[in-house]
């Protein structure tokens, strides 16, 4: 090995206004850099006529701060001169990568707080979510199903009504104790809308799917996916504590004005 140059800089690039993608706000904002640590380093292996032929890299640690809900997290810039390739007929990667903690993208889910919502699924969505945003695709659509089943178990729902076709075109209806037949079940309770149910339905198989087939889902499908069943736990679990809070509002004014 040859000889190693290092150099730390704190804070060089300290005040720097960049372009990112917020979790919190879901879009591109504006950030500055808070504090920072630049490093770099260099490597002689060997001389060409007389000058040193060099491997360079470096590193930049920024704390990063969101200029629109001033969310703080962490964004590393790494460079290596060996990287650098020529990937098109006139482009080049230069050798830099970018990490961004906690990791995102334009596809990112922000985690909601869901106060009303009972520990264990509050903890199984929050686990589904973490898996979204690091591209655990499979282990996600499982989690949604694992919420599914966390939802009916709260709800003591066992098992429900379930439709399927014979042979001869005629529908006939039993009672099941399946995951169709439980989420069929929430709805008979009047629990969940007959078109919630479906979707929900809908979910089980995508989960199905992903734990026994192994069978990867898109971004896509799983944004969707997590929609519908953030505004099931909203229905089932806080509308009904904001419902409350407005009667007590509402209450609270009607007795001031008949004073």
């Amino acid at each position: 090995m040859g000889k190693v140059t290092e150099n730390t800089i704190p804070n060089k690039t300290q005040n720097q206004k960049l372009k990112i993608h917020c979790t919190q706000c879901q879009r591109e904002t504006n950030h500055i850099v808070m504090q920072s640590v630049d490093c770099d380093a260099s490597e002689v292996i060997g001389h060409d006529g007389g000058h040193p032929e060099t491997i360079d890299w470096a590193n930049i640690y920024q704390i990063i701060q969101c200029q629109g809900c001033e969310a703080i997290s962490f964004r590393h810039v790494s460079w290596f001169s060996e990287a650098q390739q020529q990937i098109g007929y006139d482009e080049w990667d230069d050798g830099t990568s970018t990490w961004l903690y906690p990791k995102r993208s334009d596809k990112t889910r922000a985690i909601k707080d869901y106060y009303n919502v009972p520990n264990t699924l509050r903890r199984i969505y929050r686990e589904t979510l973490d898996c979204f945003n690091n591209e655990a695709l499979t282990l996600c659509a499982a989690g949604l199903r694992s919420i599914i089943e966390g939802v009916c178990a709260d709800q003591k729902v066992t098992g429900g009504p379930v439709e399927s076709k014979k042979a001869d075109g005629t529908v006939q209806t039993k009672r099941r104790k399946t995951l169709e037949g439980k989420i069929a079940g929430l709805s008979e309770k009047g629990i969940l809308t007959q078109k919630n149910a479906t979707l929900l339905n809908e979910h089980r198989f995508l989960g199905n799917e992903a734990v026994h087939e192994l069978n990867q889902p898109s971004q896509d499908e799983l944004i969707l996916a997590i929609e519908i069943m953030e505004h099931i736990l909203d229905a089932l679990y806080e509308m009904p504590d904001r419902a409350d809070e407005l009667r007590r509002i509402k209450a609270k004014r009607l007795k001031k004005q008949n004073k």
